[in-house]
C-alpha cells in the first residue's frame, strides 16, 4: 500500500500537481498512523487477555490457599476449645473430686489442657504476588488489600499463642515433670488418633502401642492438692480464650477474602 503511494506521488511530483501532492503524502501519513494504532490496540487486546487468564488462574490458586487457611484455623479453634473444656474439668476436679476421678481421667484433659495449638498458614502464592509486584493482576482493589495486609493481621495472634507455648513448655511443664509424671498424658495423646489427627498435619506412621506398659500410673492427689496447679490452670483459662477470640477474627478476615475471590471469579467468567 505504501509502495502504491508512493508511485502516485511520484508522478504527481513530475506532473506538478503539488496540491494533490500533498494530500496523498498526508494520506499516507494517516494511513501509517492508522496502523500503528490498530496494532497498538490489537497488542493491548492480547496482554489484556493474557492478563486476565493469569489472574483467573491466580483467582484459583489463591481461592485453594484461603480454604486450607479457613480449614486450618477452624480446627485451631476447635482445639483451643477443648483446652478450655479440659481446664474446667481439671479445676472441677480440684475443687468439687467427683467419685469418678482416675489417672487415666486426668491424663486425659491433662493432655489437653497442654496441647499448643498454633494457626500456620499457608501464604505461598499470596507472597509470591506481593514481592514479585503482580499484585495488579487481581482486578479487585479491596482483594488487593486484604491478600497484602493478611500477614500483618496475624501479627497478634501469633503472639498471642507464643505466650501459651512458652509458658506451657517453660513453667507448667516443668511444674509437672516436678510434682507429677509426665508419661501418663504424653502417651495419652500418642494414643487419641482423633485428636493427633486434628493437632498434626501429616498421617503419624508411628505405633505407640507398646508404650501403654511401659508408663506407669502416676499418682494424681499430690498434684490435685497442690496450690501451684490450680494457679498453672486458671493462667492457661485466662490466655487460651482471648488467644481464640483473636483467631475468631482471622477466621473472618480469611472468610472475606475466600468471597471476595468467589465473587470475582464469577465476575471474570
Amino acid at each position: 500500500m505504501i509502495k502504491f503511494f508512493r508511485h502516485i506521488r511520484q508522478r504527481l511530483i513530475r506532473e506538478n500537481r503539488f496540491s494533490k501532492y500533498l494530500l496523498y503524502a498526508i494520506g499516507e501519513i494517516i494511513l501509517v498512523v492508522i496502523g500503528i494504532l490498530i496494532a497498538l490496540q490489537i497488542n493491548n487486546w492480547n496482554e489484556h487477555k493474557k492478563n486476565t487468564q493469569q489472574g483467573q488462574l491466580i483467582l484459583t490458586q489463591l481461592l485453594a490457599e484461603y480454604e486450607s487457611n479457613l480449614q486450618q484455623i477452624e480446627s485451631k479453634i476447635s482445639l483451643r476449645n477443648d483446652v478450655i473444656k479440659s481446664c474446667i474439668t481439671l479445676l472441677n476436679y480440684i475443687h468439687k473430686r467427683p467419685q469418678n476421678i482416675t489417672t487415666d481421667s486426668v491424663d486425659y484433659h491433662l493432655s489437653r489442657a497442654t496441647m499448643r495449638p498454633t494457626f500456620d498458614p499457608q501464604l505461598g502464592v499470596s507472597n509470591e504476588l506481593i514481592n514479585a509486584g503482580k499484585l495488579y493482576l487481581i482486578d479487585n482493589p479491596t482483594l488487593r488489600n486484604r491478600i497484602s495486609s493478611y500477614s500483618s493481621f496475624l501479627k497478634e495472634l501469633n503472639e498471642e499463642e507464643l505466650n501459651i507455648f512458652r509458658f506451657t513448655e517453660e513453667e507448667f511443664y516443668a511444674f509437672l515433670i516436678d510434682q507429677y509424671q509426665i508419661g501418663g498424658f504424653t502417651t495419652q495423646f500418642l494414643f487419641d488418633e482423633e485428636l493427633r489427627a486434628r493437632f498434626t498435619i501429616g498421617e503419624s506412621l508411628s505405633d505407640f502401642s507398646e508404650l501403654k506398659n511401659l508408663v506407669p500410673k502416676a499418682n494424681f492427689e499430690n498434684l490435685l492438692n497442690h496450690p501451684n496447679f490450680e494457679d498453672h490452670i486458671t493462667r492457661l483459662l485466662g490466655m487460651t480464650p482471648y488467644t481464640n477470640e483473636q483467631s475468631i477474627g482471622v477466621r473472618n478476615k480469611t472468610q472475606e477474602i475466600i468471597d471476595l475471590i468467589t465473587s470475582e471469579t464469577a465476575e471474570n467468567q
